[in-house]
């Protein structure tokens, strides 16, 4: 009896064995038809981590899509961006971070066909240039170890361009205006890149510019007026010849400064100086640090240097870069790069220099 009871508990156990393999195996079917394994469950955690995200930036920077397909789109450009976001950062032994910021649902070609200009005219190439102006050599006196003119009141705060008018010419142009009428006379005014947009006849308004041939016009018209009397409006309109003859600051003349690093330093230690870069890459998510990363020198955006010094932790050298993107690009507006990188600087930043003269 005892040797036909053991024979029925195996029986019984090998049943119960099969049935739960059985239904393993059904689990593992019905897993594989709704759409994968464990895998796929951790995708599409994933995805509803990464939705959240999403949908939280889209509040904090008040984008909405037409369409719901438009929307998906911008999700998976938006998702790939924080994975490049996270994977550079990640990397180490950078001097810079990158971060998530208004420009995280656009694609690298996208964002530089919105904040950037096709190109730049070359200073060196005599565009729309009077052989009167004058070429500075620049003495070689050793400057002081750091400048920033914010500290010195003589910059105005950042201001934004927007996704509709590559306009950085003009901010560059105002803003460079606006420091050397501080420095010389001690009043700070915003001035109108709007007037120049809409006026300056050397330039074109929201599509190919050049502060030198700002600084041409601004000296023919007589001077510049106040923002707040011609405010921006990130398109091109009529020239409103009342308000662009109520100037509140006049140059008589400016300087285009030798290419170089050296050159460039002795230049802002004076006053702040306008300058071309190579904009693109991982600067479209720059958020704080020096960058020290790859680009080159086709110039296709304007900025305003304002000053240079060395990291607090690090020691590296930077420039102190005024941009035109709004107060939520960079430190708060503001791009410090690698200064002593190559004779033509970072991103050419030493290549293209000019300033102003009152």
């Amino acid at each position: 009896m005892a040797s036909s009871s053991g024979a029925t508990s195996s029986v019984f156990a090998l049943i119960l064995f099969t049935c739960c393999l059985a239904l393993l195996a059904a689990s593992s079917a019905a897993a594989a038809a709704a759409g994968g394994g464990v895998d796929d469950e951790v995708d599409a955690g994933g995805d509803k981590l990464m939705m959240g995200r999403f949908l939280r930036w889209q509040a904090a920077y008040n984008r909405s899509y037409p369409t719901a397909e438009e929307r998906e789109r911008r999700f998976q450009v938006y998702r790939r961006n924080m994975e490049h976001i996270e994977a550079t950062n990640r990397a180490g032994n950078l001097t810079y971070t990158l971060g998530e910021n208004q420009f995280a649902d656009l694609t690298e070609e996208e964002f530089l066909g919105l904040y950037t200009m096709k190109g730049m005219p070359s200073g060196r190439g005599g565009v729309r240039r009077d052989a009167g102006r004058k070429q500075a050599n620049i003495s070689a006196v050793d400057g002081p170890t750091s400048v920033d003119w914010r500290s010195k009141g003589a910059v105005t705060p950042i201001k934004n361009q927007g996704p509709s008018c590559s306009s950085c010419w003009a901010f560059v142009t105002a803003a460079t205006i606006e420091s050397i009428t501080k420095i010389k006379t001690g009043k700070l005014v915003s001035l109108s890149e709007q007037e120049l947009i809409d006026c300056d006849p050397y330039d074109g308004g929201c599509n190919l510019g050049y502060f030198v041939n700002g600084y041409r016009w601004v000296i023919e018209n007589g001077g510049l007026t106040t923002e707040a009397n011609y405010p921006y409006q990130a398109r091109r309109n009529y020239c409103s010849r009342n308000k662009a003859a109520q100037r509140a600051a006049q140059i008589s003349d400016y300087v285009q400064v030798p290419a170089g690093e050296a050159q460039l330093q002795q230049a802002v230690a004076q006053q702040p100086v306008a300058a071309a870069i190579e904009m693109g890459g991982s600067l479209q998510f720059y958020s704080g640090g020096v960058f020290s990363g790859q680009c080159g020198t086709r110039m296709n955006h304007a900025i305003t240097v304002v000053g240079y010094g060395a990291d607090a932790n690090t020691g590296l050298k930077y420039w102190l870069v005024k941009n035109s993107w709004g107060t939520s690009w960079g430190e708060r507006g503001y791009l410090r790069m690698h200064r002593d990188a190559t004779r033509s600087g970072l991103c050419g930043i030493a290549l293209d220099l000019a300033y102003p003269v009152v």
